[in-house]
């Protein structure tokens, strides 16, 4: 394996998240033995169900940039859209909506709604909006690409390490390095994302696995952090994947709420109560 900047980054990832998780994690259905890293990649990526819409509870924690706790649910059209809906004591409260380009949100106490672009939103991060789907369901991906990953290991470098193994692409856009870091139990156990040029370094750690039966593993518990040139994050979010309904033909849609003032995402987050 070549070396890069992201390598000892994950090194720190696997040694950091090594401790048990405080809810104990479901192994995937038993398969094929796979005993080589490729073999694993094979198994786990073969694993993962296509499809095409999903709607799913779930409950948000955030530290930073302000801390508060809110649950809603959210509603993925895959590769075009994710719509969340915050809600309070069965109210909606508030909105997040995501396309292949732009994020918007909104928070009707205050009327205020943001919306910017996926690049104002991920700074150095070329996202695509299925990249940003895997990322959330805890899926492997290859990031500018929303093509399954099945088949696809000779795109990756791999080594085994201490309980689990390590998954870093070959190429990377440009200023960007990005890899995986998995259990022996073929679990993804953190992502991390490190922007070169402009020092930021973005983790992920995923806990309590649910394996559906057609999806295939789902992490559902995920923890982000990063520093910004903008702003801190701390934040959880929580999946209640027993409860969610897969390719029911949903649809999404947005449109600008009339009286209500602009701002930017980090005075919209402030602006929730």
């Amino acid at each position: 394996m070549r070396l890069s900047f992201i390598f000892p980054v994950l090194l720190c990832a696997v040694i950091l998240t090594g401790c048990n998780s405080s809810r104990k994690a479901v192994s995937p259905a038993a398969g094929p033995v796979a005993v080589t890293v490729s073999e694993r990649y094979d198994v786990l990526t073969g694993s993962y169900g296509a499809w095409t819409d999903v709607t799913v509870p779930l409950s948000i924690d955030i530290v930073s940039p302000k801390s508060f706790s809110i649950s809603g649910r959210a509603r993925m059209i895959r590769g075009k859209s994710v719509d969340i809906s915050l809600r309070m004591l069965g109210f909606e409260v508030g909105r997040l909506y995501a396309t292949t380009d732009s994020v918007y949100g909104m928070v009707k106490v205050g009327k205020t709604y943001m919306a910017e672009s996926l690049a104002e939103i991920f700074p150095g991060m070329p996202f695509t909006l299925g990249n940003l789907q895997d990322m959330l369901m805890g899926r492997l991906f290859y990031m500018g690409s929303d093509s399954p990953v099945a088949g696809d290991f000779k795109k990756f470098d791999a080594e085994s390490v201490e309980g689990g193994w390590i998954l870093i692409p070959k190429t990377h856009p440009a200023g960007l390095e990005y890899g995986f870091n998995l259990t022996f139990d073929n679990l993804l156990r953190s992502l991390v994302i490190a922007v070169t040029q402009k020092n930021i370094v973005a983790q992920c750690d995923y806990s309590a696995a649910y394996v559906d039966s057609k999806m295939g593993p789902l992490m559902s518990d995920l923890r982000v952090k990063s520093d910004t040139p903008r702003y801190k994050i701390d934040a959880s979010l929580s999946w209640r994947w027993n409860d969610a309904r897969w390719n029911e033909g949903a649809v999404t849609t947005w449109s600008m709420p009339k009286g209500y003032k602009r701002v930017k995402a980090a005075d919209l987050v402030k602006s929730i109560k």
